[in-house]
């Protein structure tokens, strides 16, 4: 993929275009009973209402002929059929293969992969039956009621959101922790109050190199001898990697290891193995649920016009915001308690996705690319940043995530507040208040610049009739497809990640130098590190030798 051209005629009528709208301010648009048409998407059974953004019918047009021009649809088809369009690693990118039907070929070296998709799926749901069932039992003959599942970024994430999201649906027998920090204390507080002979670990990594999990994962095996013995640790453990042989050597039993394929990136593979210790607390058929939910934004990706597809123009959107109209972030608010951890889940899918400052051939982007993603639930939100959104410097675009159907209302009134709460903003921040209105409500004079709201800040609102596995398997594969289209208009790979793997290298080496003998003056070799982290070094080992005094 080439770098985005400013001189090509798709990005120089954009930024005419932009010069053109600077000044129009929502407030007018809004006002626009024919934008509700043209900027309502539907998207399985999510509705997308892009009516407070910086856009007209003639953005939208512009917008999609960028598309056109960027051979998005070529890329999405070439992501969909297997190619290698991770061009980095020379792997496909094939979440979407995770949750295709059974009678679906997909061949990667002249392998159907989706039979071994269904294949994999039906031994996870054979253990997560024999767990929720009480059949499976550790090495002392008790049943299996907890799950432990350790890994990190791409291999919890997904897992640990969604199990939030739908915590309503978990076994009420079986307790699923995760432990994710190379902090100690992150396992010690997975592992507290649990017996080691009724509890299973699930280690998670695709590479089984991940020096966080495996760490966590010997401090968990230790845990686990001391109380079914060295010998019956075997009967306590699941490995879910992409290095089968790597786990085996560790000690997972063949039968006890879960494959996850090499072209799926972690960030993108909650439908795979990893999802393993999810499907037990939820089980197979709810599971089952949130790939097809996952499946429908797939098809209406592949078959759906532009101006009415939603992953493309969401896509199309933050390179809008980032590249020609200069925002540097996305806040992403959900209004549902349950999904507290999804801005945290889109941190990854989108920045380190979207991160990247060259092309997939290695040339400069030579444009802004992917901002920061962040946010918190609404109303917690509201009382936390949205001063900010409303009142701040800068413009930053937001999502507000709502749902019609309440997963609790205790007295009745909770889920119409919540959502009045999601509307009200919505139009607050597109609107504002000038200063006019504000004196007409009584404002002091003195207050008025304080009470004064410029509106003109843009949201999209995401509307779905409740969070179900499938609603939220929806929204999932939303916004990974709405990355995988900025990534292809900017022209840079989505699917590496190399940037991550500079400072895990240098922690391997900066392992051994703390551990090091140090050198006359205390620290280990001086001069081998700048002098800053020398100091460092130094400093660290004296605390750390003489217990913090």
């Amino acid at each position: 993929m080439n770098p985005p051209d400013e001189a090509s005629a798709a990005w120089a009528a954009l930024a005419a275009h932009r010069d053109n709208l600077a000044g129009t301010h929502l407030r007018e648009l809004v006002g626009d009973a024919d934008r509700i048409g043209l900027l309502t998407l539907e998207v399985a059974d999510l509705r997308l209402d892009l009516s407070r953004q910086p856009l007209t019918a003639t953005t939208v047009d512009l917008l999609v002929d960028l598309a056109t021009e960027r051979e998005v649809g070529r890329f999405v088809e070439r992501m969909l059929s297997g190619e290698p369009v991770n061009s980095t690693e020379g792997r496909p990118a094939l979440h979407t293969a995770l949750r295709a039907p059974r009678d679906t070929t997909i061949e990667v070296d002249g392998a159907d992969v989706v039979a071994a998709v269904h294949e994999n799926l039906e031994r996870m749901a054979h253990l997560a039956r024999r767990i929720r069932s009480g059949e499976m039992v550790g090495a002392t003959g008790t049943p299996i009621d907890s799950v432990v599942a350790l890994g990190v970024g791409g291999s919890h994430l997904g897992p640990a959101m969604v199990s939030e999201a739908l915590a309503d649906l978990a076994h009420p027998e079986v307790e699923l922790r995760f432990s994710s920090n190379l902090d100690g204390t992150d396992l010690v507080d997975a592992l507290r109050g649990l017996d080691p002979v009724s509890t299973l670990v699930v280690v998670s990594s695709k590479s089984f190199t991940t020096a966080e999990t495996l760490v966590a994962a010997a401090g968990a095996r230790a845990w686990l001898a001391d109380g079914v013995g060295s010998n019956g640790v075997g009967r306590h453990l699941v490995a879910v990697t992409g290095a089968p042989d790597r786990a085996g050597q560790w000690g997972v039993d063949p039968e006890m290891i879960f494959p996850v394929p090499q072209w799926v990136g972690g960030r993108f593979s909650l439908a795979s193995a990893i999802g393993l210790a999810l499907m037990v607390s939820i089980g197979p058929e709810s599971f089952g649920e949130l790939l097809g939910g996952m499946r429908a934004v797939d098809e209406h990706l592949a078959g759906t016009p532009f101006a009415a597809n939603g992953p493309v123009m969401l896509g199309l959107l933050d390179v809008w915001h980032r590249s020609f109209l200069g925002a540097g972030s996305l806040a992403v608010v959900p209004y549902s308690s349950r999904l507290a951890r999804f801005p945290s889940f889109l941190q990854q899918l989108m920045m380190e996705s979207l991160g990247k400052r060259v092309t997939a051939e290695g040339s400069p982007v030579g444009v802004p690319t992917g901002g920061v993603v962040w946010g918190a639930p609404g109303t917690d939100g509201q009382h936390a940043f949205f001063q900010y959104l409303h009142q701040g410097t800068g413009s930053v675009p937001c999502d507000l995530i709502g749902f019609m159907r309440p997963g609790h209302d205790p007295g009745g009134t909770h889920h119409d507040m919540l959502v009045a709460n999601l509307l009200a903003q919505a139009e607050a921040l597109a609107v504002g208040r000038t200063p006019e209105e504000a004196e007409a409500e009584g404002t002091p004079p003195e207050l008025v610049p304080h009470r004064t709201m410029p509106g003109n800040r843009p949201s999209t609102v995401v509307l779905a009739p409740e969070l179900s596995p499938s609603v939220l398997g929806q929204l999932i594969a939303l916004y990974e497809h709405r990355t995988v289209v900025a990534a292809a208009l900017w022209g840079i790979n989505p699917f590496d990640q190399w940037g991550v793997e500079l400072g895990k290298t240098l922690a391997r080496h900066f392992g051994r130098w703390l551990q090091a003998e140090p050198a006359g003056n205390g620290t280990p070799n001086p001069g081998a590190h700048e002098g800053s982290t020398s100091d460092l070094i130094g400093y660290y080992r004296r605390l750390r030798n003489s217990g913090g005094s």
